[in-house]
């Protein structure tokens, strides 16, 4: 019902108002985001909205007038529907009997594709997300930028987008020979030799455990070598094992990828020369202080880039235009691109590489995650038994579990410093946020295991004149609460604020948990129990469908 009085007044707008700018709000997620929400106080209806108010500019009326007129469009093309205008210009309205009560035997209807919307229209979308550099284990930024980055694709999914998982991988220059002379270093310190890392190597203990792995063979070999190609030969070893317990632990994660890009193959294939040529023929570079430099500056950038150093080498700048050529090439009609923390300084370089290689307006966006911090008994954790140094996305995945940690990751927005509570996410009890729509499902499968043992199915729709009965005003909050999952998947999407399913599902689970405590679900009546009992399993499609699209399990016993 709530889709249908949407519907009419767009139709409303469109006929007697043309092309109204959907972006009077300041957003721009176009009528679908019209707020239809139950109001303040239950006297005023079942549902209010303030679009008159937000749009009477637009269209030339005083607010008042346009909500009158609105609510007379809605309640002659929609029969049973009472449309009052309050105050300046708020338009309420009393659905009819029933009409609510409904939406419970369309869920169960739909199953599954209840929620799934064509909001996409199919548009390809290149989705890269972590990109962390191959040379160390995943660290817990790694793992909030895996859970927002995976949840994100699987939203976008959802509301008919065509999305392909991307992890970017640096896999060559400097750090990459650091991490060559750094296992170099672990070996020879296994060998009796004093340890010597490089100046900008790598001291975790990580290294140490592979060098310790090391065929004896491979060593002779590599160490037979020139010294360039004797460090290639290590760093390769290494960026192979890494690479491949990245992936494995992305895939443990529940975070896959679609594609694994390699900075390397970028040069190898000649790319990275064919970008620069390009950027050559259209004048955007020019020497100085020994150096080649990009007009980055021409583009918004606040300084000019080096692509190429003193010595011929090319710099990250140069690899990553080549890298969005060759997204753009690939024919994707959005490029979203997920950075960590540290890396606010990268956007308008890459928003300067966009438009150099001729991407549409607004076809790079660029979303920045904030930082994480690990807390136990009120003390930030910074050291790890393995690494030496830092906590790995595996180490806390052991701790807290991969439904936990991911949930936890996606409480905050992605624009939120987010402190992980390590004795709150293991306490895993039905007062902690974290747990609390899974406590909901376990729950309703408890609930329904009991109808089945007194001989209740669970399969079949009640009768509609059975449905009207859920009239109290827990039964009516759920089914509220159920209605809204279809607007919250395509708004969480549009937004990229995955946060906002975290917080529905919290909703939907205190909804359901006071419609449990107030009301008998199984009683002698039973017609309303058929009633209650498909509500109940109403609500278990929602919270299984938004648990899935987290990336969360959905226990039946907790």
């Amino acid at each position: 019902m709530k889709e249908r009085i949407r519907a009419a007044i767009v139709d409303y707008f469109r006929e007697r108002h043309g092309d109204v700018d959907w972006a009077f709000a300041g957003g721009s997620q176009g009528p679908a985001e019209i707020g239809l929400l139950p109001p303040r106080e239950s006297g005023h209806g079942d549902l209010s909205t303030n679009v008159a108010m937000l749009t009477a500019k637009a269209c030339g009326l005083p607010s008042r007038e346009l909500a009158t007129a609105l609510a007379a469009w809605c309640a002659e093309r929609l029969p049973g529907l009472v449309a009052e205008v309050a105050g300046p210009g708020f338009l309420n309205f009393r659905l009819p009997a029933g009409a609510q009560q409904s939406l419970v035997a369309e869920i169960l209807a739909a199953g599954p594709a209840y929620g799934r919307s064509d909001a996409g229209a199919g548009q390809t979308i290149c989705l890269e997300f972590v990109s962390a550099n191959p040379t160390g284990p995943a660290v817990v930024v790694s793992a909030r930028a895996a859970a927002f980055g995976s949840t994100l694709a699987r939203l976008l999914e959802f509301a008919g987008y065509r999305v392909t998982r991307e992890f970017y991988v640096n896999d060559t220059g400097s750090q990459v020979d650091a991490l060559g002379e750094s296992l170099r270093a672990r070996r020879r310190e296994l060998a009796g030799e004093p340890l010597v890392l490089p100046e900008n190597g790598y001291h975790g203990l990580y290294l140490r455990e592979m060098a310790a792995q090391l065929a004896p063979a491979d060593v002779s070999r590599w160490e037979a070598l020139p010294p360039a190609a004797c460090r290639a030969a290590y760093a390769g070893h290494a960026l192979a094992l890494l690479t491949a317990d990245l992936r494995a632990e992305m895939e443990r994660f529940r975070a896959p990828f679609d594609v694994w890009s390699s900075e390397r193959s970028l040069h190898e294939s000649g790319k990275v020369a064919e970008v620069l040529a390009r950027f050559e023929a259209q004048g955007l570079i020019y020497e100085a202080e020994g150096a080649r430099w990009f007009r980055a500056s021409a583009f918004g950038d606040d300084k000019d880039r080096v692509v190429l150093r003193g010595d011929g080498r090319p710099t990250y700048f140069l690899a990553d235009a080549a890298y969005h050529l060759d997204k753009l090439r690939r024919g994707f009609a959005k490029a979203i691109t997920v950075l960590g923390p540290d890396h606010h300084g990268h956007v308008a370089r890459m928003q300067a590489i966009a438009q150099a290689i001729g991407a549409p307006a607004g076809w790079l966006e660029i979303i920045v995650l904030q930082l994480v911090t690990l807390v136990e008994n009120g003390a930030p954790v910074t050291m790890s038994k393995r690494a030496g140094e830092f906590v790995t996305m595996g180490e806390l995945v052991d701790d807290v579990g991969v439904s936990v940690a991911r949930t936890y990751f996606l409480t905050r927005r992605r624009d939120s410093h987010l402190e992980f509570d390590l004795g709150q996410a293991r306490e895993q009890s039905a007062k902690s946020r974290v747990f609390y729509a899974q406590y909901a499902t376990a729950r309703i499968a408890g609930v329904l295991r009991k109808a089945a043992e007194a001989g209740l199915g669970a399969a079949g729709l009640p009768a509609a004149a059975a449905l009207g009965r859920l009239a109290s005003e827990e039964e009516l909050e759920l089914v509220r609460q159920l209605g809204e999952f279809p607007a919250l998947v395509a708004g969480a999407a549009a937004a990229r604020e995955p946060n906002r399913l975290f917080n529905y599902l919290s909703d939907v689970a205190a909804a359901f948990h006071r419609f449990y405590h107030e009301r008998t679900v199984v009683g002698e009546d039973a017609e309303l129990s058929a009633a209650r009992l498909a509500l109940c399993r109403a609500a278990q499609r929602v919270l299984l469908s938004g648990l899935e699209l987290m990336g969360v399990d959905a226990p039946e016993r907790m």
